[in-house]
């Protein structure tokens, strides 16, 4: 049987004879090659993602992930922590847990881990001025905290006093007493009228002003600011009596 081909028209104008079967094999083998081409690819892509997967999770598995305060503080202590989660000052451990700074306390055998709204770099602008009666401080068993009960902006003067007398009795062993500096509502009535005009008892005279300090006048603590700022004051002032800020 004879072979059949096909006629077609070169480009010189001569006629060619065109082998069908020939084509037909060398488009197979095209295909095949392109085929081998797409599967070289995929597995290459395939093994890729595979190295990346394995990188992620070996990263995961491996990354000390903190669950507590003192996981927190064990990695801060080995400088593995970024600023804003914790850092060391003046030898305490700081870090940021919970939308608040702790650091630990050591009184006598007992180590108090302390709650602050802010940590000791961001109240180095604050001034602490005078001197405290230490004697008075540290042989009374209670403290006295007065305030302005109907100051304008009493929940952040309420912040600042339960930041006080929530470390008072437990790191400092001290029992917070309340008073007003003014006789202005009916709880004001139980309670004594205190401000540093008393010379006798141990106070710590929480005040809404636009200037943000700390002054110790003998037996009594001035803290003061607005706004937030009288948060600030308070964590400054706490710090100071913890030895930590001067």
């Amino acid at each position: 049987m004879k072979k059949k081909h096909e006629v077609e028209v070169s480009e010189s104008g001569f006629l060619t004879l065109k082998d069908k079967k020939g084509d037909k094999e060398k488009e197979k083998a095209e295909t095949e090659e392109k085929n081998i081409s797409d599967k070289i690819l995929l597995i290459s892509i395939a093994v890729m993602i595979l190295v990346i997967i394995f990188f992620l999770s070996f990263r995961f598995f491996t990354q000390e992930t903190p669950k507590t305060l003192d996981d927190l503080h064990a990695l801060n202590l080995q400088g593995k922590l970024e600023p804003d989660q914790g850092y060391i000052y003046n030898r305490y451990s700081f870090v940021y847990f919970d939308g608040l700074w702790y650091t630990q306390v050591q009184k006598g055998n007992n180590l108090f881990s302390i709650p602050l709204h802010y940590a000791p770099k961001d109240l180095e602008d604050i001034p602490l001025t005078g001197s405290l009666n230490s004697s008075l401080f540290n042989k009374n068993k209670f403290i006295y905290y007065t305030f302005n009960p109907i100051s304008s902006e009493l929940k952040y003067v309420s912040l600042a006093i339960w930041e006080f007398t929530n470390t008072l009795t437990s790191a400092m062993n001290k029992f917070p007493k309340p008073a007003c500096d003014r006789n202005e509502t009916a709880a004001c009535k139980k309670v004594p009228i205190l401000t540093c005009d008393n010379k006798v008892l141990p106070i710590a005279y929480f005040r809404e002003e636009n200037e943000t300090l700390v002054s110790y006048n003998d037996n009594c603590i001035i803290v003061q600011g607005e706004g937030q700022d009288i948060v600030r004051a308070t964590d400054r002032m706490l710090l100071n009596l913890y030895g930590i800020m001067e």
